[in-house]
C-alpha cells in the first residue's frame, strides 16, 4: 500500500501519531476532574506511561514483525524526546536534562512492566494497588474512582488489544474515554 514512501518514514509517521494520540488521552479533562488524577508533570507523566504500556503490549504481541519491534523502538525514542523538550521548556538546565530523563526512564519502565503483568491478568485488586502505587502516588482516593479507573484500564487494555495490527503499524489507532465511548 505505501510501498513507494521509504519504511523508515512510515513507521516515524506511525510512531508520531501513535504518541500523538497518548498526548491527546492524557490530557482528558476527565481524568483530573472526576478521577482524581493530579494535574501537573507528575500526573501527566503516569497517565502517559499507563497508555504507552497498552499500545507497547500491543506491538510486543507481533514481536515476529521486524516492524512493529522498529515501530515499538521509534514510539519510545519519541517519547523520551519529547520529555526532554518538555523539561527544558520547563527550566530544567543541559546537565541535569541527562538525569532527570534517566530517573523518568526508570519510573517509566518500572510502570510499563507493573502495568503490563496485570493487562491480560484481569486482577482488579492487584491492578487497583498498582494504580494507587503509580498513578495515585499513594495518595487517598475514594474506592469508586479507583474501582473506575481501574474499569477504564482493562477496557482500554482490551480495545487497544483488540485493534488491527496493521492499523496500529500506521498510526491509525483510537482510545475510549473513561466513560466507554469511543474518542474521536
Amino acid at each position: 500500500m505505501f510501498g513507494f514512501l521509504p519504511k523508515k518514514k512510515i513507521l516515524n509517521d506511525a510512531g508520531h501519531k501513535l504518541f500523538s494520540l497518548v498526548i491527546k488521552q492524557s490530557r482528558l479533562v476527565v481524568f483530573y476532574e472526576e478521577l482524581a488524577v493530579e494535574d501537573n508533570l507528575d500526573g501527566r507523566f503516569d497517565l502517559m506511561s499507563l497508555h504507552m504500556a497498552m499500545i507497547l503490549q500491543k506491538l510486543d504481541q507481533n514481536k515476529k514483525s521486524k516492524d512493529a519491534t522498529k515501530l515499538k523502538q521509534v514510539f519510545q525514542e519519541i517519547m523520551f524526546d519529547n520529555l526532554d523538550l518538555t523539561l527544558r521548556e520547563i527550566g530544567v538546565g543541559d546537565m541535569g536534562v541527562g538525569k532527570k530523563i534517566k530517573v523518568m526512564a526508570e519510573a517509566f519502565y518500572g510502570r510499563m512492566i507493573a502495568y503490563q503483568n496485570l493487562f491480560g491478568a484481569k486482577n482488579p485488586e492487584k491492578m487497583s494497588n498498582v494504580l494507587l502505587r503509580n498513578l495515585y502516588r499513594e495518595r487517598k482516593v475514594d474506592k469508586e474512582i479507583l474501582k473506575t479507573m481501574t474499569k477504564y484500564v482493562y477496557d482500554q487494555y482490551d480495545f487497544v488489544e483488540n485493534e488491527n495490527i496493521e492499523n496500529v503499524m500506521i498510526g491509525d489507532l483510537s482510545f475510549l474515554l473513561p466513560t466507554g465511548n469511543q474518542n474521536d
